[in-house]
């Protein structure tokens, strides 16, 4: 894999393949959702309802009709560059009003958005994803002393308001968002060697955050504390996982394996334990260590690889290599192997997932002959099938990861 390669090289032999079974993720019920009653006047109204359809489209929990569906959205929208709003959505017993005006179409699009969120959460009771944002890394080339050639990007989930963050080329892995969505962290050899950087998304501004002698990498932050980074050092010998305190610099040491290196580290939900990878046992596997208690337990039991790992409320989902190329596969963090299930087929390689802010939706980064693309995974069962949010324009996109 490209960026435990980069990192540490942990590679080892293919596997056993593992059997399908069903994970916490229920199927989905669909309700029919109505559009017919929104009428659209001007080349911006007509890109609002463009927008707030395909929204709804992608979230996964409604099937568009143009009859009388269960969910109803009526009203008048106008306007050739901003937009006036004025919608009313409504379901069994129960609706809701939305006057806006969008001063232009960047606006008008942030509430279309809005919008679908806000429709998604009073009919289903979910997050909704329309508001969200991913990070992931545009490899352009190869330079002359033979190194990736990358840059780090933000980009609304759909794919628009692509905003380059740093400009430096160099190779950069594990991209994570802050809680609040403000910054990103990832790893950068920008320096000629692996540490840890965190770029406000606002300003572009990008700072350093740990300078320990030898390998800084795997920064991410607690979701409960930002304060409180799980962070791979070497300082000490071998790369072992710490939790540091941003504002201190200190230290709590979680992992003490000597002939062995740690990575990938990423936190459960409720900020107690943290999921990490080890070749402890001399092939990459899956780890969760109690943070309060500092003991840790292996998870994943079979596999050549399983690796970069993301956990989020319904589940842990991860890369794995078990006789195919890689896989995204979702494994409970309590039941082990006998709850994992996949999500991509044995064909196309797919690394680097990340779970959406619903719980549901997976991004990830999908590898066909030589071009890597942004990929969206469903992880209901019987949910909808993969799709490309935007198009790779030529890039080679890499280590997606999707804002809470």
């Amino acid at each position: 894999m490209r960026t435990l390669a980069l990192m540490f090289g942990l590679l080892a032999a293919a596997a056993g393949v593992a059997r399908e079974i069903v994970v916490n993720v229920d199927a989905v019920q669909k309700q029919s959702l109505s559009l017919a009653g929104v009428t659209a006047a001007g080349a911006g109204a007509e890109g609002f309802l463009k927008t707030l359809r395909n929204d709804l489209l992608r979230c996964g929990w409604y099937r568009l009709t143009e009859g009388n569906g269960q969910v109803k959205v009526a009203g008048s929208l106008s306007g050739a560059v901003g937009v006036t709003e004025n919608l009313s959505v409504a379901w069994p017993g129960k609706r809701f009003a939305w006057p806006r005006a969008a001063r232009d179409a960047q606006e008008a699009r942030r509430h279309a958005h809005e919008l679908a969120d806000t429709i998604v959460e009073a009919t289903t009771g979910e997050k909704g994803i329309a508001q969200s944002r991913f990070a992931m890394v545009a490899k352009t080339g190869i330079s002359r002393s033979g190194q990736a050639i990358e840059d780090l990007y933000v980009c609304d989930y759909d794919g628009h308001n692509l905003t380059r963050l740093t400009s430096d080329g160099a190779p950069i892995v594990g991209p994570r968002w802050s809680p609040d969505g403000r910054s990103v962290y990832f790893t950068s050899y920008r320096l000629g060697f692996a540490s840890v950087f965190r770029a406000d998304v606002a300003t572009r501004r990008v700072e350093r955050l740990a300078n320990f002698r030898g390998l800084n990498t795997g920064a991410v932050p607690s979701p409960t504390d930002p304060n409180r980074l799980a962070i791979i050092l070497s300082h000490q010998g071998n790369p072992e996982l710490y939790v540091m305190d941003v504002r201190t610099k200190a230290l709590t040491r979680l992992t003490r394996t000597k002939l062995a290196a740690e990575a990938s580290p990423c936190w459960s939900p409720d900020g107690r334990r943290i999921c990490y990878v080890s070749d402890v046992t001399g092939s990459p596997q899956l780890y969760i260590v109690d943070v309060a208690t500092r003991q840790s337990r292996r998870l994943t039991l079979k596999g050549g690889e399983n690796v970069q790992p993301d956990w989020g409320r319904n589940g842990i989902v991860f890369a794995t290599k078990r006789g195919a190329p890689y896989r995204i596969a979702v494994i409970d963090p309590e039941r082990g192997e006998s709850s994992l299930r996949f999500l991509t087929p044995m064909n196309d390689q797919y690394e680097s997932p990340s779970w959406a802010p619903d719980g549901r939706h997976v991004v990830t980064a999908r590898t066909q002959g030589r071009q890597s693309s942004i990929w969206v995974l469903d992880a209901a069962e019987k949910g909808d099938k993969p799709y490309q949010p935007f198009s790779s324009g030529g890039a080679q996109w890499l280590n997606p990861a999707w804002s809470r």
